[in-house]
C-alpha cells in the first residue's frame, strides 16, 4: 500500500453501474444536495485495460472512513444492449476507455483515460479535500 493510499479514507459502499441518462442525472443531483464527488468508470466490458483498472477501482471503492469527504463510484459500460454507443457515452462524446470523470456540484472538474489506479487517486484525493479550491 503507498503512502497516499495510506492518508486515504473515503465513504462509500460499492461501485453502482448506470445505464441511461437519466440515472446518471439523478445520481449528479444527489451528489449535488451532500457535496459528493462522483467518480465515474466509462468502460468496455471487452476491453482488456478496463478489466485490468477495473480491479484496483473496486479495491478503491472498498475503503470506508471519514464522513466529510464522501465519495460516489459509478460505472458505465459505453456500448448498450444493442451493441451501440450509449446514450450516456454519446452525449458525452466518449471515444476512449478506460475513461474516468470526476463531477462535483454536477460539474465536471477532470477527465482522463488510465489504467493506473494511483492516478485516480490523487484526483480522488484533489477534489474530496474539504477546502478544495478546484471544487
Amino acid at each position: 500500500m503507498t503512502t497516499l493510499m495510506k492518508r486515504t479514507r473515503y465513504v462509500l459502499l460499492n461501485v453502482r453501474e448506470f445505464k441511461t441518462d437519466e440515472e446518471f442525472s439523478i445520481v449528479l443531483e444527489k451528489a449535488k444536495k451532500t457535496g459528493a464527488l462522483v467518480v465515474v468508470d466509462f468502460k468496455l466490458f471487452a476491453c482488456g485495460s478496463c478489466k485490468y483498472i477495473e480491479q484496483g477501482f473496486i479495491k478503491l471503492c472498498r475503503r470506508a472512513g471519514d464522513e466529510q469527504a464522501p465519495v460516489i463510484f459509478l460505472k458505465h459500460n459505453v456500448i448498450d444492449e444493442y451493441d451501440e454507443q450509449s446514450e450516456v457515452a454519446e452525449r458525452l462524446r466518449i471515444k476512449t476507455v478506460p475513461l474516468f470523470h470526476f463531477y462535483k456540484n454536477g460539474v465536471l472538474l477532470e477527465a482522463f483515460p488510465t489504467k493506473d489506479k494511483e492516478m485516480i487517486l490523487a484526483a480522488i484525493l484533489k477534489y474530496s479535500a474539504p477546502a478544495s479550491a478546484d471544487a
